[in-house]
C-alpha cells in the first residue's frame, strides 16, 4: 500500500472483540470499516478503533512478505544468519538485507514500512476525532487509557520506523485532498522529538495495571520502558546526551535514570524465576513482561494480513523435521557461532536460547534439512514449539506472543545509565539478572559487561542490532563484519548424523564458507532504503544515503 493510500484513506479498520484465547482485548479480527464521520460516538468505538491500532503490532506477515520486528532486527544483526532454503535465494530479499545490500524495491523494508504507517494512520485517525467522541461520568479513566495508548502506539510505530529507515516522513493529523503530495521528510531530531513528546503525554494519561482479563493492553509502564529505549538509541547514534521534545524541555539521563528506576520499583513485574519459562508453555503473559505483542492461533489460513499468529515462529523453526520438541518450519534462524561463544560456561540462559540440532536428531532418529548458513543450531525461543502446533494452517498459527520489553531489558538499560554515576548501582542492576540465569555476581561492571549481558539475555528478541548501532558507524562495523570464516567442524561423527549428501548436521554446512561472511556498510549508516515505490509516487521524498 502506497503512503498515500495509507494516510489519505478516510476510514478505519473497525474490530469486534473475540475469544480464541485468555486475552479478550486482543484476539480480534477486523470484519468492517466505517468513515470517521459516522463511527466515532461512543466509548465502544473508541475501543475498537484503539483494538484496530493494536492490530497492527501483529501485523507482521502481509501478502507473505515477513516484516516482523524480531525477525527484520536478526537478520541485520549478528546474533544469527538468514537461512531458507539451500539454494540461498529463498526468500532473497532477506539475504540481501542481512549483507547489507538491500535494494530499493526490497520487500520486507516495504512491508515493514506499510505496517507502520498504516498503524500511524489508525492512531491519527482516533485522535483526530477524539473530541467527538461522548464517554459517560464513570468513563473518565476510560477516556484517559484509550487516548493514552493511540498515542503512545503511534510514538512506538514512528521509533520503528525512525531506527530502520531514519528520513521519514513525519504526519500528525490526517491527510485531506491533495496535501499527500506534499509530504516530505523531517529531520530525525523533529520524529525523535515527537516520539517523545508522545510518549511522554501518554504516561500521565495510561493506566498503571490493566485488568487480567485484558491481557494484552500497554500500561504507563511500557511507555516509560520504550522512552529509556529511545534515548539510548538517539542520544548513541547522534552523539548527544539529551533527547529532544517537541515543545518542551529535552530529557536528560538524570530523567531517563529516574525513569527506568520508577519501572524498576513500581512492583508491577518480577523476573521470572527460571528463564526458560518465557519462552515455553508459560511464556505468554509472564510477569516479567512490560510490552507483550500477543499472537493468537485462530485457524486462519489466509495468507494476506488476516491471520494472527506469530510468523517468526514459522521462519525459526527447523525444516523438514517433526518430533517431540519442535514442528518444522522454514529454516531461517540460524544462530551464529559468535552468539553460542558469548555464553559463559553455565549459562542457563543457552540452552533456553539455542537448540542443537544433533537433540532434535537424537529424538527422532533422523536428519532433518540443512537450510542455507546452517550451523547446526536452532533458535529456542520464539520457534516451532510442538506444544504450540496448531491443527490447521500451522504455519500461520502460532500462538507464542513476544515480548518485546522486559523486566530484565529495563535492569540492563538502567545499569548503562548508572554505570558513569552510580557504578555500584550498575553492577547490582546486572547482577541481578546474572543470578537468575545461575553466574557469579561481577565485582564492578564495565560497558563491555553491560553489552555482554545484554547480549545474552535478549538475543532473538529484537534489540542486540540497535545496540550494536548505536555506539557508532566504526564500532559497528567492527563487531558486525565476519571475515576469514572458518567453518566449524562437526561435534559427532555418527553416521546418523549425516545426510543423503554427505553432510553432517551437527556441524557448519557450506561448500564455500564465504557465503557466511559479512560487510556492514558504512555508507548507508545502518539504514534501510526508503522503499522506491514512495519515492515514485512522493516526488518529495530522497533516498537514504549509499543506496
Amino acid at each position: 500500500m502506497k503512503l498515500k493510500n495509507i494516510l489519505v484513506a478516510g476510514a478505519i479498520a473497525v474490530s469486534t472483540l473475540g475469544a480464541t484465547s485468555c486475552s479478550n482485548f486482543l484476539d480480534i479480527n477486523p470484519t468492517d470499516a466505517q468513515t470517521s464521520d459516522t463511527f466515532f460516538r461512543t466509548s465502544v468505538e473508541a475501543r475498537q478503533a484503539l483494538n484496530g491500532v493494536y492490530e497492527k503490532l501483529r501485523s507482521d506477515y502481509n501478502g507473505t512478505i515477513p516484516n516482523n520486528n524480531a525477525l527484520i532486527e536478526v537478520t541485520l544483526g549478528d546474533d544469527a544468519y538468514v537461512g531458507g532454503a539451500a539454494s540461498g535465494t529463498d526468500m532473497l530479499w532477506l539475504q540481501q538485507m542481512m549483507r547489507f545490500q538491500a535494494l530499493t524495491n526490497s520487500e520486507s523494508a516495504l512491508q515493514t514500512w506499510n505496517k507502520c504507517y498504516g498503524a500511524i494512520q489508525r492512531a491519527n485517525t482516533l485522535l483526530a476525532n477524539y473530541d467527538k467522541i461522548t464517554f459517560k461520568s464513570n468513563e473518565e479513566d476510560l477516556k484517559n487509557n484509550y487516548k493514552g495508548e493511540a498515542t503512545y502506539l503511534r510514538a512506538h510505530f514512528y521509533f520503528e520506523l525512525v531506527r530502520y529507515f531514519e528520513n521519514i516522513p513525519l504526519i500528525t493529523n490526517i491527510l485531506e485532498g491533495e496535501s499527500w503530495t506534499e509530504v516530505t521528510q523531517e529531520e530525525p531530531a523533529k520524529v525523535y522529538a515527537q516520539i517523545a513528546k508522545d510518549m511522554t503525554d501518554a504516561i500521565d494519561l495510561m493506566a498503571e495495571e490493566i485488568d487480567a482479563s485484558e491481557a494484552g493492553r500497554l500500561t504507563k509502564y511500557a511507555a516509560m520502558s520504550e522512552l529509556v529505549k529511545v534515548y539510548l538509541f538517539y542520544t548513541g547514534v547522534y552523539g548527544t546526551t539529551e533527547l529532544p521534545v517537541e515543545g518542551g524541555a529535552a530529557l536528560t539521563q538524570a530523567d531517563m535514570i529516574q525513569m527506568a528506576d520508577d519501572v524498576i520499583n513500581s512492583g508491577r513485574f518480577t523476573l521470572a524465576a527460571n528463564y526458560a519459562d518465557l519462552f515455553n508453555e508459560s511464556g505468554n503473559y509472564n510477569p516479567e513482561v512490560i510490552f507483550e505483542i500477543a499472537f493468537a492461533n485462530t485457524g486462519s489460513g489466509d495468507w494476506g494480513d488476516w491471520s494472527y499468529g506469530n510468523i517468526m515462529c514459522q521462519m525459526a523453526g527447523p525444516r523438514a523435521h517433526n518430533g517431540p520438541t519442535f514442528a518444522q518450519g522454514w529454516g531461517f534462524i540460524a544462530p551464529s557461532r559468535e552468539l553460542e561463544q558469548s555464553f559463559e560456561a553455565g549459562d542457563t540462559r543457552l540452552p533456553a536460547t539455542i537448540m542443537y540440532a544433533k537433540d532434535l536428531i537424537d529424538e527422532v532418529g533422523s536428519v532433518h534439512e540443512a537450510h542455507y548458513n546452517y550451523t547446526g543450531m536452532h533458535s529456542n525461543k520464539y520457534t516451532t514449539h510442538a506444544w504450540n502446533r496448531a491443527d490447521v494452517n500451522v504455519e500461520l498459527n502460532w500462538a507464542q506472543n513476544y515480548h518485546y520489553i522486559r523486566l530484565a531489558d529495563v535492569y540492563l538499560m538502567a545499569a548503562e545509565l548508572n554505570l558513569s554515576g552510580n557504578p555500584a548501582k550498575a553492577t547490582q542492576y546486572v547482577n541481578v539478572v546474572r543470578s537468575r540465569a545461575g553466574l557469579a555476581d561481577k565485582t564492578l561492571v564495565t560497558l563491555a559487561d553491560i553489552q555482554q549481558e545484554r547480549r545474552v539475555e535478549l538475543a532473538f528478541e529484537g534489540h542486540r542490532y540497535f545496540d550494536v548501532l548505536r555506539r557508532g558507524l566504526n564500532e559497528a562495523k567492527q563487531e558486525l563484519d565476519v571475515t576469514n570464516y572458518t567453518l566449524t567442524p562437526p561435534t559427532h561423527t555418527d553416521p546418523q548424523y549425516i545426510n543423503d549428501q554427505g553432510e553432517n548436521l551437527t556441524g557448519d554446512i557450506a561448500a564455500d564458507p564465504t557465503i557466511f561472511e559479512i560487510s556492514f556498510d558504512v555508507s548507508k549508516k545502518g539504514f534501510l532504503p526508503i522503499p522506491q515505490v514512495e519515492i515514485d509516487l512522493h516526488p518529495l521524498l530522497k533516498q537514504n544515503a549509499g543506496y
